[in-house]
């Protein structure tokens, strides 16, 4: 029969290995038949660990700390059976108040800085889904950005996703600027912009928000109105660019980007807070008829998510003497598309900007290369001449693949070069008396 030492030595093959499994039954041999050192200890509370056992890895782990306060390996592998439990908590969709709290009680335990991230970057998602800003930037602070990666990792379709590094100046400048520190934000936000490119609709937002943050509202409405050239906006950037302009003394304008965004097709229920906004705007400007049915609508559709009232939101139903709602979401969601439709003018804040931008060129013919689908840019190549990048977000029609097309050429500011460059717009077809 072997010895316990021998069944040990088998137990540590088995588990380096990657047999945990097998390993894991002669720890528990050994565990049980008092035959235990603090290797024993740490090598049974892994294979816990790799065999996703995270309940019991979490008692076990307790006990062995305790016994063993001193020992490396025990403290390490104590260490990560806290990170892979509130991991798994997290994935199960625990509330972010238990999340913090488990991760106070490892982080206690002087844990090393990996273990901190992995740990730390559990916690950030579910604050930041949460809004709980406060929360956000504690944990957010504990990370060393130094040890993460800038490297984005490979998805499925090829494409690069979100790096750790780039991950972290997301959720710091979310929570430094949902606790009143955007002024520190600013300088993660230029960096960020600069070192991932591929994450300039993210970054480009945070640094607009912390302008407004620190009530540079004309600096925001420069970088919203940059955000929303150099990629298609989504709603909720339309929605804050209009909360900007707002700011600016203009409610028209900020009327039609708010409308921009409503008819954006998203889910009503992701929007009913800028709807009561809509509604003190429109009230603001005299559409009284406007306000009452934003303010209805907000309502309509916390009813039918069974969500509370906000005090704000009951004060204005209760100035507009609205007691009761008769209309389904559908039909205020109509009314209320009615409202936005008459929002709509020629000339929006976007629009304008662009007549006011100086040609450098016009009427210049060239073959336009789209490139991949999902890429957001194309170029134009004229004959003997240096190409032109534009946008397919500024495109009025669909153009072929190297078919030739007339533009003209306008200033454009490269944010990674830092430097005035030139764009493509106003593109169209090329017809038969276009200059060759």
């Amino acid at each position: 029969m072997d010895t316990p030492e021998e069944r040990s030595r088998e137990a540590n093959e088995l588990r380096k290995s990657g047999r945990c499994k097998d390993a894991l039954e002669i720890y528990r041999e050994l565990w049980d038949g008092q035959h235990y050192n603090e290797y024993t200890a740490a090598g049974l509370l892994h294979c816990l660990r790799k065999l996703h056992r995270l309940d019991e890895a979490m008692a076990f782990a307790d006990d062995i700390a305790a016994r063993y306060p001193d020992h490396n390996w025990v403290n390490l592998e104590v260490a990560w059976a806290y990170a892979d439990y509130i991991k798994g908590m997290a994935d199960n969709g625990a509330s972010v108040p238990v999340l913090h709290a488990c991760g106070e009680k490892a982080f206690s335990r002087n844990l090393p800085p990996q273990v901190v991230s992995h740990i730390a970057f559990a916690i950030m998602k579910p604050a930041k889904d949460a809004k709980d800003w406060n929360l956000l930037a504690a944990w957010t602070s504990r990370v060393d950005p130094s040890l993460l990666s800038p490297a984005g990792m490979k998805l499925p379709d090829g494409k690069e996703g979100w790096s750790y590094l780039a991950r972290w100046y997301h959720y710091r400048n979310m929570g430094l600027i949902g606790t009143g520190r955007a002024q520190e934000a600013l300088p993660l936000c230029r960096e960020a912009i600069e070192k991932f490119p591929n994450q300039y609709k993210f970054f480009a937002y945070d640094l607009a928000r912390a302008y407004a943050g620190i009530g540079d509202y004309e600096k925001a409405a420069e970088t919203f109105d940059e955000l929303c050239r150099a990629v298609r906006p989504d709603f909720y950037h339309l929605f804050e660019y209009g909360k900007v302009v707002h700011q600016l003394g203009r409610p028209e304008d900020a009327l039609a980007l708010m409308a921009r965004a409503a008819k954006a097709g998203q889910r009503p229920e992701f929007m009913v807070g800028y709807f009561m906004e809509m509604g003190d705007i429109f009230k603001q400007v005299g559409r009284l008829d406007a306000a009452r049915d934003h303010y209805t609508l907000a309502t309509a559709l916390r009813m039918r998510m069974s969500w509370s009232i906000p005090p704000e939101l009951q004060q204005r139903l209760d100035e507009n003497a609205i007691s009761s709602i008769e209309d389904s979401v559908e039909e205020l969601t109509y009314r209320c598309s009615r409202h936005w439709s008459n929002c709509e003018t020629e000339q929006s804040p976007l629009t304008a900007q662009h007549e006011r931008e100086k040609p450098l060129a016009e009427g210049i013919v060239g073959r336009i290369f789209l490139g991949h689908p999902d890429r957001e840019y194309f170029f134009i190549n004229p004959p003997d001449a240096d190409g032109y990048i534009g946008f397919k977000n500024e495109l009025t029609w669909a153009p072929e693949d190297r078919s030739q097309v007339v533009f003209d050429v306008v200033p454009s500011f490269n944010r990674k070069k830092n430097e005035w460059a030139a764009k493509a717009v106003n593109v169209r077809p090329k017809d038969d008396n276009a200059a060759s």
